[in-house]
């Protein structure tokens, strides 16, 4: 027992957690020393029950887990751990991840006890160079994780808190060290999967997506969310309205006697006519749309109507109408039209209005270029009905109303037949008016070029480029590849690289969208090869996600070696190298772009690629501003999946690598991806499809590599023992009963967060009830791990083998399992470095290398690497977007694999599971045609389908 002048505590050094010895200690204090003096050390068995022999032993017992001889047991055991599973991580990275677990084990241990002792803690002050030692508490209350989402002016953030005993605690009002949360002198011990959780998020800098809500909800909330209570607040799962009407008027005839104008406003797409009320609510495809009406520009347009005639303020009726014989005394309709249209206002109808006479004369027009550069034409253009010229201003505003017909002077319909069209629509809806003259990106001479009529041509300056086009298209060569290319390229390879080549020399960009293992890396290096080739000095640029960035450089070195290169990425970069003239090519990341935008937008590259371009498909997106603010004379951007969601994604990609071939978003959104997305506008598809085909190649591997081995896609049915079915119906029922009392409540669009939720947690079920909380939990069997297992014991000796799965805790368990099986893996992750990760990939791809499985995140692993040492792809849980699983299973099915390749996607019958591959099936669209792919699951799930799923 202690004096009365000292007393026995023990200490808590919590800045010392991630190292081998020290974190707990014991400690003697001098209580009558001014200030009191403090004595601590290491814990050994001897001395902790010199000062602590009253103690139960178990008590005991739990705080010698922290003495030196148990921490070099403890550090030995890991040391062999690292040496039995061959580790790529650095030894000290390893060490301080088994050391944090070990202590948070020891600490739960140790807890029961904590009150029965003193503790002290030391705390760094202020100026960064003492240590105060104060008395501190253990306490016994677990923090519980949530998450807000604050609306602000610059944007949405996500606020993180620490919910104590129902009170709730801003995280950065603690100071955090790992799993251990301090506040004044009192000490919190986080679940360690929460732990995991904040370092996730730290990781992820959800802050990126202030600008973005669409991939704030996406990469991160749809993560949290069945984990932990997320309040989204303003930002919801509906789609809110919040832009500016466009006015616009239908022009109808009533009763075969009254012309009738009927105002009417577009919100993005959305159609609004009759009285003004603040807020109009929607359903479309299931998803609640929220349209807040502008009551003041609303209130314009129908101001404006009122002016043209005496008799409209009396007509209250939502229309205005007026006798034929009115409408066209003293050229009153006439001059209402041409009224409306310099207020921009749409005119709809024209072309159905039968009461109006058609002219005699036919659509002539005349088109003179004044000027051609490598990036516009300036055309005049001139439209005349007999001796009346069109205004082009006029003319561009009937196309864009999708109107087929003008209103000429003497009152008759001048008609704008289908061959007029074909001929000049495109041209006038794509350029900017000037008066009478259009300026058109000189890019679009390409897809518009038909036979003989290649008046546009000449803005291409090049005398034989045209031909070499020609001769492209028919597939001769027109460009050898570079000398410096160590490689021999496929024949369709170097169609690849001769493609880039053309467009370049028509000073263009494209999309190069092969299917994944084609080499589309490969077909770039060679590009830019040539391009070193011309010119030695100029400096070029790769933007690609942090995963790939050391896959590029690996690639140059292989390809094209003698470059100087410079990957410019990680904490450790040296922006000096910025200025070195005698770097020839750059690779980054898309968040070290974001970082360094004022740094790289004061440079000049000569080509830009942008990889994994899907990236910056969201306009507004920061990092698609940042990427848009790098300056290059040739941009391309590479892409398997370069539309996702829907046509709109490739707005920003294309305008990127050919600016102003679109016009802006609005007019892209609504010329082509709202009449396509929206309504299926087979039309509008195809014409989108030819504008675009020259500028994106996509070739898949049927088409091209036939010399690829066989791909064999197989189902492995796995049925849950009577446990984990007897888990699975009842929280399944549950489910179904609160996501339909939403759904009765709210409707389908506000109930989609819960089926979201719902979904997640089946699927869990399905992977492991391992993966759900304790309390949740009434089996713990996997039939997925052990039919996994099963096949793996088959497999391991003679082949590798990659294990995929969505869940980072899922591949944690399947580690852990391979571990007591002493099977040696790889495992990565979001959390895993982009270097550690190809340290990993270049150990698995080497012939002599015996670790043959290989454990990846979905998300992180679905792209840019190449492991065709494998042969064997298991998918350990379904994901609704195929062409994710596609990507996956293409890691290995890519050029360099010389065996049959088999692939197992692993569900669960009569689950949730098996109904999500039967609708991915039944909701297959057409949208391949324009190189899409289908991502919208849920948001196309109609209240239909969600019984389906829940029955």
């Amino acid at each position: 027992m202690a004096s009365n002048k000292t007393n026995n505590a023990l200490i808590l050094f919590a800045h010392k957690i991630d190292t081998p010895k020290g974190f707990v200690q014991l400690l003697k204090v001098d209580k009558e020393a001014k200030p009191p003096v403090y004595a601590s050390n290491a814990i050994v068995n001897k001395s902790l029950q010199q000062q602590f022999g009253h103690l139960p032993q178990e008590a005991l017992k739990a705080f010698a887990s922290f003495s030196d001889d148990n921490m070099d047991k403890a550090v030995s055991e890991i040391k062999q751990r690292y040496n039995l599973q061959k580790s790529p991580l650095p030894f000290q990275q390893f060490q301080q991840q088994q050391l944090l677990k070990y202590y948070y084990d020891r600490l739960l241990d140790a807890k029961p006890f904590i009150p029965l002792v003193k503790w002290y803690h030391t705390r760094e002050l202020l100026d960064k160079k003492r240590w105060l030692t104060a008395p501190c508490s253990i306490s016994p209350y677990r923090p519980q994780l949530s998450f807000e989402v604050e609306s602000r002016d610059d944007g949405y953030y996500l606020t993180t808190w620490i919910n104590i005993n129902g009170t709730p605690f801003a995280l950065d009002s603690f100071t955090r060290k790992y799993f251990l949360l301090e506040s004044g002198n009192e000490y919190f011990i986080l679940y360690f999967g929460d732990y995991q959780t904040l370092e996730w998020l730290r990781q992820q800098q959800p802050e990126q997506y202030a600008y973005n809500p669409a991939d704030l909800i996406q990469y991160i909330l749809l993560e949290l969310e069945g984990k932990y209570p997320v309040k989204r607040n303003s930002l919801q799962t509906e789609n809110t309205i919040n832009t500016e009407p466009v006015g616009r008027v239908v022009l109808s005839e009533l009763s075969g006697s009254f012309l009738m104008l009927t105002p009417q406003w577009s919100y993005d797409g959305y159609i609004m006519e009759g009285a003004w009320q603040p807020v109009t609510e929607l359903s479309e495809k299931g998803q609640l749309v929220t349209i807040n009406r502008n009551e003041t520009q609303e209130k314009q347009l129908l101001d404006l109507l009122e002016a043209l005639h005496p008799k409209f303020p009396d007509q209250k009726n939502g229309y205005y109408y007026l006798s034929f014989a009115e409408a066209q005394k003293k050229q009153w309709f006439l001059k209402a039209y041409h009224k409306l249209l310099t207020s921009g206002i749409d005119l709809l109808g024209m072309d159905m209005l039968k009461h109006f006479r058609y002219s005699t004369h036919k659509a002539v027009t005349t088109m003179e270029q004044l000027e051609a550069t490598e990036q516009f034409i300036r055309i005049k253009f001139v439209l005349q009905f007999g001796t009346e010229t069109v205004p082009l201003n006029e003319l561009q505003k009937i196309l864009l109303a999708g109107q087929r017909a003008v209103l000429l002077k003497d009152g008759s319909l001048g008609v704008l037949g289908d061959d007029w069209h074909k001929q000049y629509a495109t041209f006038v809806k794509h350029g900017k008016v000037n008066k009478q003259e259009l300026t058109i990106a000189s890019w679009l001479a390409i897809p518009l070029q038909d036979g003989d009529n290649l008046s546009l041509q000449p803005a291409i300056n090049y005398s034989n480029w045209w031909k070499r086009w020609q001769a492209w298209l028919a597939g001769e060569t027109v460009y050898t590849a570079p000398a410096a290319i160590q490689a021999n390229l496929r024949s369709y390879q170097q169609k690849g690289y001769e493609w880039m080549r053309l467009l370049s020399d028509a000073g263009a960009g494209g999309c190069l969208a092969d299917d994944m293992g084609l080499g589309k890396t490969l077909q770039t290096i060679c590009f830019i090869a040539s391009v070193i080739e011309a010119n030695p000095s100029q400096q070029h640029i790769i933007v690609c996600p942090a995963s790939l960035v050391y896959n590029w450089e690996q690639e140059f070195k292989k390809f094209l070696p003698g470059i100087n290169l410079s990957v410019h990425h990680g904490a450790q970069r040296n922006d000096a190298v910025l200025q070195d003239k005698n770097v020839q090519v750059y690779i980054t990341s898309y968040g070290t772009l974001r970082s360094d935008i004022e740094k790289l937008k004061a440079l000049q590259f000569g080509v830009m690629i942008i990889d994994e371009s899907h990236n910056i498909k969201n306009p507004s997106a920061q990092i698609t501003r940042a990427v848009g603010e790098i300056w290059s004379t040739y941009c391309f951007a590479l892409s398997g999946t370069p539309v996702v969601n829907n046509t709109f994604d490739l707005y920003a990609q294309l305008n990127t690598v050919l600016p102003g071939m679109f016009g802006n978003r609005e007019f892209f959104k609504k010329e082509y991806a709202d009449p396509i997305d929206r309504f299926g506008d087979e039309e509008k598809m195809q014409y989108l499809q030819k504008i675009i085909a020259p500028f994106v190649l996509r070739r898949t591997k049927e088409q091209v590599a036939t010399d690829l081995p066989e791909k064999t896609e197989t189902v492995l049915w796995c049925e849950m023992s009577n446990s984990q079915r007897d888990m699975y119906e009842s929280i399944k029922e549950q489910i179904r009963g609160n996501i339909f009392t939403d759904i009765q409540q709210k409707g389908v669009g506000q109930a989609k967060l819960a089926v979201i939720q719902g979904i997640l947690k089946l699927r869990q079920v399905c992977n492991s009830p391992l993966l759900l909380p304790e309390e949740d939990r009434t089996a713990s069997e996997s039939i997925k791990m052990q039919v996994l297992f099963e096949e793996l014991d088959n497999l391991l000796a003679k082949h590798k083998v990659l294990v995929f799965s969505q869940f980072t805790s899922m591949l944690n368990l399947i580690a852990g399992q391979a571990q007591k099986k002493q099977l040696k893996y790889y495992h990565f992750d979001g959390q895993t470095p982009a270097e550690k990760r190809m340290e990993m990939v270049n150990a698995f791809q080497q012939e002599d290398n015996d670790t043959n499985l290989f454990l990846i995140s979905l998300k992180a692993g679905n792209a840019g690497i190449t492991l065709t040492a494998a042969d064997y792809v298991f998918l350990f849980d379904p994901w609704w977007n195929e062409a994710v699983q596609q990507q996956a299973i293409d890691r290995t099915h890519r050029i360099g694999q010389t065996k049959s390749v088999f692939a197992y996607k692993m569900i669960c019958k009569d689950s949730i599971e098996e109904k999500i591959i039967q609708l991915q099936s039944k909701k297959k669209k057409l949208s391949a045609d324009l190189i899409s792919t289908d991502d919208g699951f849920i948001q196309n799930l109609s209240e239909e389908d969600i019984a389906y799923l829940f029955a």
